[in-house]
């Protein structure tokens, strides 16, 4: 009789299966649409390991790393047309910002400002090189359109270090403090509260609260494409 000779799996090949496992649960529910497509993923990974089961979760496991960039830079944009966020922040100076004090509906508050303004947003950090070279650009445009109110949001950095940045580098724009990242989340600058951020994110919006531009980076001559999209801007609001 020929004795078969079964051999034990090292550990370490466990662990490889498991992380293959979370791994590509993380990625499926960033990749699912729908809460169904996200049961049938909770389901396929709970079940018993058998080698069925497995080969089904690595074929997930190269779909989802596969189709994962993909979705993930169709999510990072804001659509143009689309309802802009609202949101309220303090500014480095200790005043208060409404947004539906400038854009969208009114504040329904006493103090509420009425008056609507097209909105220009730079989303910065004191580490951004590229934000550096957009801020005097954004300077500029602000004196030449005032009309339109531009703000600086620093994303996730106390109001102690943005000070020390400012007695180097000093800018005129008013800043707002996004110190905790919520508002950088809710305009896709931050994913999920994550520390990496596309800096600067420009958002342009009108008087109406509609998301007029959106783009992230800045490269030289970015300020010629800035300038048009706020003349379009201006020209559209003021029909």
């Amino acid at each position: 009789m020929i004795k078969r000779r079964f051999f034990k799996k090292p550990p370490f090949l466990f662990f490889l299966f498991d992380l293959q496992v979370r791994v590509s649960l993380y990625l499926t529910v960033k990749v699912c649409k729908s809460l169904g497509e996200f049961l049938i993923a909770v389901f396929v990974f709970t079940q018993p390991r058998k080698r069925s089961v497995k080969r089904l979760s690595f074929v997930l496991f190269i779909l989802s790393v596969s189709f994962y960039p993909a979705n993930a830079q169709k999510d990072t944009l804001l659509e143009i047309g689309s309802p802009a966020p609202n949101f309220f922040l303090k500014g480095l100076d200790g005043s208060e910002f409404f947004s539906r004090d400038f854009y969208g509906d009114t504040r329904n508050m006493p103090k509420g400002r009425k008056e609507r303004n097209d909105m220009v947003f730079s989303f910065f950090a004191t580490w951004c090189v590229p934000c550096r070279k957009e801020i005097p650009e954004l300077e500029a445009l602000s004196e030449k359109y005032t009309d339109v109110k531009f703000y600086l949001i620093n994303v996730a950095e106390s109001k102690e270090k943005v000070n020390d940045h400012l007695t180097k580098n000093p800018i005129r724009l008013p800043i707002l403090l996004d110190i905790y990242g919520k508002v950088s989340e809710k305009f896709n600058v931050k994913d999920g509260g994550n520390a990496l951020a596309v800096l600067p994110t420009l958002v342009m919006i009108n008087k109406e609260g509609i998301i007029h531009f959106y783009k992230k980076g800045y490269v030289e001559g970015d300020e010629k494409k800035m300038e048009g999209e706020i003349l379009k801007m201006l020209n559209t609001t003021s029909r």
